[in-house]
């Protein structure tokens, strides 16, 4: 009897509630304590691992579709690509631990500076061979000068990174070092220090920068060890975390979004 009841249950399918498979919030939590918070005014956020063909009896459970909200305009799927690349870099940044702050400009006799398919084939050699033998963790985001030449600004970290004083201190006092594995052009690292979320910021503003373009077809490059930070869904009461003073609101074709970044957890 009880092997025809475990035949039986081998061959049914079992399949997850939609309050088990959707929740209205996602939170990031970091190592020094902060976290990130997205809540939408509805149940937007799918788990993953759970089966995309779900069984509810009930349609209105079932998650709420970006295209039956309307038709997006391409400005507008610019500036949703534009606030996604920002959060993920922001988490990104935020997860692992970055030594320097650095800038990497182009050098016009050593490298087409206008042209993002040369650069773009420069840089990720570099940075590849800067990963395997010398351990380089980097972000890193391009940016226009006036004239379109680009450069680069984001974080380094690794343990056999070059430094050679380049005789200059910043507004705070800084030694601003020169980086001369870098063989582009000009370069400055400054060691990271005091409020380090402020720093994460200041790098993510170069995103979109441009007008909310692209101007190597990619908003930000990164590699090495990096690490995502651990993501948890869950639900929260929308209307009361939207009243907060601290959150960022906004819409979306899909709902209402919240975002509280980096609270401190009491």
């Amino acid at each position: 009897m009880e092997e025809c009841q475990n035949d039986k249950m081998r061959g049914m399918k079992f399949v997850a509630s939609a309050d088990q498979v959707y929740h209205n919030a996602i939170v990031y939590r970091y190592d020094n304590g902060c976290m990130d918070i997205i809540a939408a005014d509805s149940r937007l956020f799918r788990e993953p691992g759970w089966e995309r063909e779900t069984e509810y009896d009930d349609p209105a459970k079932r998650r709420p579709k970006a295209r039956e909200a309307g038709k997006k305009s391409e400005g507008d799927d610019q500036l949703r690509s534009m606030r996604r690349a920002r959060a993920k870099l922001r988490r990104l940044a935020l997860a692992n631990e970055f030594d320097y702050f650095v800038t990497l400009t182009l050098d016009k006799t050593k490298i087409d500076r206008y042209d993002p398919k040369v650069i773009t084939k420069a840089l990720n050699q570099w940075c590849d061979n800067m990963v395997r033998r010398n351990g380089l963790k980097y972000i890193l985001v391009p940016e226009l000068h006036r004239d379109g030449a680009l450069h680069f600004h984001g974080f380094f970290a690794g343990d056999n990174l070059q430094l050679e004083d380049s005789g200059h201190k910043d507004t705070c006092g800084q030694t601003v070092y020169n980086l001369p594995q870098w063989k582009y052009g000009f370069t400055t690292a400054i060691k990271l220090r005091g409020e380090y979320p402020r720093a994460v910021w200041y790098v993510c503003k170069y995103i979109g920068k441009q007008q909310g373009q692209r101007p190597m077809g990619r908003w930000y490059y990164s590699g090495g060890a990096l690490k995502e930070p651990p993501k948890e869904y869950t639900d929260i009461d929308f209307d009361k975390l939207s009243n907060k003073t601290d959150t960022i609101t906004f819409d979306t074709a899909a709902g209402k979004l919240a975002v509280i970044h980096t609270k401190v957890e009491e």
